[in-house]
């Protein structure tokens, strides 16, 4: 598995192991030229979705 390391920190709960569990992704304010294609890579190579809101300056390019 590749992580990206963007230097953000991530908290993270354990759950009991016969729960249904999902994760919701959600990236804001981009796209950016140096992250957001590893992010794209990284959900590719897992079939993962994720929702991206653009925002801000970028909402006009």
């Amino acid at each position: 598995m590749r992580r990206l390391d963007l230097g953000l920190g991530v908290c993270s709960e354990y759950a009991d192991a016969n729960e249904s569990r999902s994760v919701y992704l959600t990236f804001d304010d981009g796209p950016h030229s140096i992250c957001t294609p590893d992010v794209l890579d990284v959900l590719a190579v897992h079939n993962a979705p994720a929702t991206f809101f653009v925002i801000g300056v970028y909402a006009g390019e």
